[in-house]
Formats: C-alpha cells, structure tokens, sequence
C-alpha cells in the first residue's frame, strides 16, 4: 500500500475531473518548483483562441468561496474535517470494526434496506442508523488537481500548513471511501441519480473510475484518523459520546419528544410485563398454598396444579431474562473479541514495520 508520508497529489492531472482551476503563477527557487498563485482557466473565444481569464473567481461548486476568500481555511475545516470523530478515534473500536475498507457499496446498501440520505457534514458521512445511511457527496473542487496542489500542498497557500495537513489527510481518506461505495457500474449510476447525487453533473464512468483508483493502495497511516473505520453506527455513537465527548447525543435523531420518548415505550412495557406476570404468578403461588394447608378436599388438586404452574411461570420468566442476559453479553464479547483482534493485528503491523525501516536504515547507514 501507499504511505503518503511525502505528501503528493494523490491523483495525475490527466485523471482529473476537475479542469477549472489552473496554477496561475510558479515560481523557481533552485531545484524546487513553488506555486504561489492559482486562478479559473481562461475561457475560449469564438474563433478558439484563449480569451480572457474566467471572471468566474470562486471555487467550483461554490459559488460563495471566492479562490481568495481570507476565511477559505475555516470553510474548508468545515467540510472536510471530522474533529469529533478524530477524538473519538481510539475508541472507535467500540462502535464500529476497526477496517476502513468496511463499507458496503451503494447498491449493497440498498440490498441491506437502507435509504441514502445526502448530507453536507463530513461527520456524518458513512453514518448508519436503521433504515438509513448518511453519505456526503464530493466536492467538484476536490477532483482538481490544482486544488490540491496549490490550497493543501504549496507552501504559498492561504491555509496554515498544520491545518493544510490535517484537511490533505481528511480529503484523502473521504475520497477513498469512495473506493468503496462505488465499484460498479451500478453503483456509479445509483450516484447520479438527481434525487441522491454524490458525483457532480456530467461525470463519465470510465473518467471516474481512473481517478478514484488512484486511492485504491492509500495507506491508514495516510488519512486522518476517523478514516482508519468504514461505517459507524449512530446509536452507539450517541452512547459513547455521552461518556467521552461529554454530549447528550452525538447526533438526534429525533425532531419531536413524543418520538424520542417513544423509543422507551417498548422497554417499558416489557419489563412491566415481566414483573406483572412474576407478581400474578407469587400471588397465585401464596395463596395456592394457604388453600392447600387448609386441605379443601375436590379443590386439592387444582390447587397443587395451580401452585406447580406459577411456580413454572417464574422459572420461565427468569429463564427469558437470563437468555437476552446472555445473548446480548455473547454479541458484546464477540464484538470486543473482534475488536481486540485487530488491535492486535495493527500493533504487530506497526511493529514489524517499524523494525523494516529500521533494517532499511541500517543497511543504507552500512553501505554509506
């Protein structure tokens, strides 16, 4: 797999979707090639000679960021960076396997019953619930080489290169998820359709798949944290963030009390049922045995039936608890089995790994 600790755009010029944007000025410093200013392509006159430059001066697909908006590092951590999430990343393992290449693709999805629902929030993206799994679409920005080149790798680009860093591995890792969610025909047509677009207008199969395979051998180590996961699901993330990220939910999903409260009516009942039937059932059992201390002759055997089956309808009662009791510790233990398992399997990759480059370094200090 490829490991991007040298940051490169991860993708040819050639493979681009995305031709609006150009490198407008590089400058040469010794060996190095710096680019130091970017600009819409120009625009073709009628006879086909170069015209002006496009006045168009806005990021494409957003109309609202101009290429030189000051405040273009803040958008851009809000549409791509998974701040909460990141933090949540050590122990996301309770949530969700620990595999980023556990995403279903979007055909599968719908095969699993869920309904794909367009988000713009990056923390939500590949966030499951139910019937319903929340899928952002990609930037047409993102798909220009020029983009990255100049915005999240030139040292001349308006955004700090801390913040440059933590966006480049974030846009890395969300768009191989697509890798993923898309792998056939099927799904690339289930992205463009109007009522769940994902891909932007006029995107081509074969142009599209050129590129995404570009992202095919990106490594873990190069893509932000979140991305080290596929799909999560949202109500164990409403759990957990309570107790990590010291929040009531992670997201609601519940607009109105009366749903939220509703979801508690079945427990509820259930566990009134329970001691409702316990309860019945000691009554019968204290009174069967009065009745039967007191010897009320024909009745005697009524009694002593009525009092074994009682007793029989605890047992059962006790019997029904213990199962889901133990059912729902065998689902934890095998997701923490799970878990632990690919920890451990990271920890030794890491190790042998760091031992590799190690040897590597030995052998070049040796032949020096």
């Amino acid at each position: 797999m490829r490991n991007m600790d040298s940051r490169s755009v991860p993708f040819d010029s050639s493979n681009q979707l995305c031709d609006r944007l150009v490198i407008g000025i590089r400058e040469q410093l010794n060996t190095e090639t710096r680019v130091t200013a970017i600009e819409r392509r120009k625009l073709p006159r009628g006879n086909g000679q170069v015209g002006e430059r496009s006045s168009k001066d806005y990021l494409p697909g957003e109309r609202r960021i101009q290429l030189c908006d000051p405040h273009i590092s803040n958008y851009l951590k809000s549409e791509l960076l998974t701040e909460d999430l990141n933090r949540l990343s050590p122990r996301l393992w309770l949530v969700a396997k620990q595999d980023s290449s556990h995403i279903s693709s979007l055909t599968n999805q719908l095969v699993r019953g869920r309904q794909i629902i367009i988000t713009e929030k990056p923390e939500l993206h590949l966030v499951w619930y139910n019937d319903r799994v929340f899928i952002k679409p990609i930037p047409k920005y993102l798909l220009s080489h020029a983009f990255w080149e100049f915005y999240l790798l030139s040292p001349s680009s308006p955004i700090e290169a801390s913040v440059g860093g933590d966006l480049f591995k974030a846009a890395l890792g969300f768009l191989r998820s697509y890798n993923y969610l898309i792998r056939h025909r099927s799904d690339f047509a289930l992205a463009m359709r109007e009522d769940c677009r994902l891909l932007p207008k006029n995107t081509k199969y074969a142009s599209f798949i050129r590129l995404i395979q570009s992202f095919e051998t990106v490594d873990d180590g190069a893509v932000s944290p979140r991305y080290k996961f596929g799909e999560l699901r949202l109500s164990r993330l409403n759990f957990w963030a309570k107790i990590f990220l010291f929040r009531f939910t992670y997201h609601k999903t519940d607009g109105q009390y009366g749903a939220y409260f509703a979801r508690f009516f079945g427990p509820i009942l259930f566990v009134f049922a329970v001691f409702s039937v316990l309860l019945s059932a000691m009554q019968v059992v204290l009174a069967a045995q009065t009745l039967v201390e007191s010897d009320n002759g024909p009745w005697d055997v009524f009694t002593r039936m009525s009092r074994v089956f009682s007793v029989f309808t605890i047992l059962s009662a006790a019997v029904v608890i213990l199962v889901l009791l133990l059912v729902l510790l065998a689902m934890l233990s095998r997701e923490a089995v799970f878990a632990l398992r690919d920890l451990y399997r990271e920890g030794r990759s890491r190790k042998s790994q760091s031992m590799g480059n190690s040897h590597h370094h030995e052998a070049e200090a040796g032949e020096r």
